[in-house]
């Protein structure tokens, strides 16, 4: 049986380390994204498999699982949005399709896999923001969602349990195709980065080894856990 791990945001720098991290456990990564030309180039140089599929589209995440069906030993969904706004220009739809991208396609993505990763013993990993432990402003939109997979992961964990490991990764502000609004503008960068102890924008890479060893079986005693790979911002006060 080929184990599949399917990595929902595959083609982000996020979920293409954990793709590439993966494999180094013997397992294959399934990268799943809506843009069928990225998902091309990246699944070339992951040497995977792709599937494209938009989180909104239920039916589409139905597809995924139907076609790899018991083969599926874990699942990263490493999707999301950054959507900032002081709260007196926020709209309901804000919320709502913020909630729809960061928190539901979470959930109808574990759903329509879940008789498999329960068979397989399998795990999940979800990802939310050091915004919603730190409290930043104009952040109510991404941390009331992100928020939201926080407590997800605790109560999936439990209900799960022992079956299926359920983890979560809160990270800082990473370089990404999501971030570049933010990063493109170098003073703004730089302030970012003196923000944190270990002054540096997260990368990518810096969530493959923990991501890829959560995911895998080498992870036997690891669940309803939130880990913050933020550099230390959320723990560390450096400057008075």
């Amino acid at each position: 049986m080929k184990k599949k791990i399917l990595i929902f945001g595959g083609t982000g720098a996020i979920g293409c380390s954990i793709a590439k991290k993966i494999k180094d456990d013997e397992y294959d990564p399934v990268i799943i994204a809506r843009n069928e030309e990225e998902l091309k180039y990246k699944a070339k140089e992951i040497d995977c498999e792709y599937y494209i599929c938009d989180v909104l589209n239920f039916e589409q995440i139905e597809e995924i699982a139907k076609k790899y069906n018991e083969d599926v030993f874990g699942l990263a969904y490493c999707i999301g949005s950054i959507n900032l706004k002081p709260l007196k220009i926020c709209k309901n739809e804000d919320y709502i399709e913020s909630f729809k991208i960061n928190t539901l396609g979470a959930i109808n993505s574990i759903k329509t896999n879940l008789t498999n990763l329960n068979k397989n013993n399998g795990s999940i990993l979800l990802f939310s923001t050091i915004a919603v432990q730190q409290g930043f402003t104009n952040h109510s939109i991404v941390s009331s969602s992100k928020g939201a997979i926080e407590g997800l992961t605790l109560s999936l964990a439990a209900e799960f349990a022992p079956k299926i490991k359920v983890n979560c990764i809160a990270p800082s502000l990473t370089d990404s195709k999501m971030s570049q609004k933010i990063l493109s503008n170098e003073t703004m960068k730089k302030a970012i980065e003196n923000m944190h102890p270990i002054p540096k924008i997260g990368e990518g890479g810096d969530f493959g080894e923990l991501g890829s060893f959560l995911l895998s079986e080498r992870n036997k005693w690891i669940t309803g856990q939130i880990f913050h790979i933020d550099r230390e911002r959320s723990t560390l006060r450096i400057k008075a």
